[in-house]
C-alpha cells in the first residue's frame, strides 16, 4: 500500500529544505507478511545517529511522518515504523483500535514486530549509523510499542514513551538495556494513576536509568494536532515541551 508523501510538509516539520529530505520506503518481512517503513533524513547532514518511531493506532500515514519529525528532529536519521503490515491501514478510529487491541492482548507477537523493524532499520545502508546510536520512541499505542521493544531486551541506547500505555502484562524491566523516559499527560484517561505507579514500580525494581516527566495541563494524544476530545486532546506547549525534552534525552544518549 505505498503512497506518494508530501514531502515538503515533512521537511518543513524537520526545518530544513524539501530538496535536502531523503524519504525511503522500506520493506521487511515476517511470516509472510510485508510491512512497509518510511525512513526519513537529511541528506545534506547525514545522520550518526538513528530513532525507531511507531506511530499512534492509525499507524503509516502522512500525519504520522509529520509527527515523528517535528518531535524527533533533523539530527536523527527517523525510521518511522510499521508494526500493521502493509495491506493494514486503519480509516477510522474503530478499526485502529481493533487492530491495538489484538497487539495489546500478544504482547510476544508486538515484541516481535518491533525487534524486526528495528533490524530492518539497522540494515539500511543509505544512512551511516554509529554503533550504539540507535533509540526508539513511541505515540500512544507507539509508546507502547517502543517500551516493550525496550522490555525485549533490544540493543537500544534510549526509548521514550509520549503518551503511551505504560502497563505490561509482565513487568519486569530487568531485560532493559538501555535509558527510559516517559513523558506522560496527567489527565489522559487511559492511564490511570494505579497504572503510574505500577510503571515506577518496574523501573526501580530493575535500577534502571529512567525518567518520567509528568505535564499537568496535557492528556493523551498531547502531540496529535486533529486530537480534540475530552481526556484526548493536543497540547501545543506540551507537545514543545516533549519535543525539547526528547532532543536532550537522545542529545545526552548519544553524545
Amino acid at each position: 500500500m505505498s503512497q506518494s508523501w508530501n514531502a515538503a510538509a515533512i521537511a518543513e516539520k524537520l526545518g530544513i529544505a524539501a530538496a535536502d529530505l531523503a524519504i525511503e520506503t522500506i520493506i521487511h518481512t515476517i511470516d509472510g507478511v510485508d510491512y512497509e517503513n518510511v525512513l526519513l533524513f537529511n541528506k545534506a547532514r547525514p545522520p550518526v545517529s538513528g530513532v525507531l518511531a511507531v506511530p499512534n493506532y492509525f499507524g503509516i500515514r502522512q500525519q504520522a511522518l509529520e509527527i515523528a519529525a517535528t518531535t524527533v528532529g533533523a539530527e536523527h536519521a527517523i525510521f518511522v515504523a510499521d508494526v500493521y503490515g502493509k495491506t493494514v491501514r486503519p480509516t477510522n478510529g474503530d478499526e485502529a483500535m481493533a487492530v491495538i487491541v489484538a497487539l495489546k492482548k500478544d504482547r510476544p507477537e508486538l515484541q516481535k514486530r518491533m525487534n524486526a523493524a528495528l533490524e530492518a532499520f539497522r540494515g539500511q545502508q543509505k544512512v551511516k549509523i554509529a554503533a550504539g546510536k540507535f533509540g526508539a520512541c513511541g505515540f500512544c499505542f507507539g509508546g507502547t510499542a517502543a517500551l516493550e521493544l525496550a522490555r525485549s531486551g533490544a540493543d537500544v541506547r534510549g526509548t521514550v514513551s509520549l503518551h503511551g500505555a505504560l502497563d505490561t502484562p509482565t513487568p519486569d524491566g530487568s531485560k532493559i538495556k538501555g535509558a527510559v523516559l516517559v513523558l506522560h499527560g496527567v489527565q489522559d484517561p487511559s492511564v490511570p494513576r494505579d497504572q503510574v505507579n505500577a510503571f515506577i514500580d518496574e523501573m526501580s525494581a530493575a535500577k534502571l536509568d529512567w525518567q518520567l516527566v509528568n505535564y499537568g495541563q496535557a492528556g493523551h494524544s498531547f502531540t496529535d494536532p486533529d486530537a480534540n476530545n475530552p481526556g484526548f486532546f493536543y497540547h501545543r506547549q506540551t507537545a514543545r515541551r516533549a519535543s525539547a525534552a526528547l532532543k536532550n534525552f537522545f542529545g545526552e544518549l548519544f553524545a
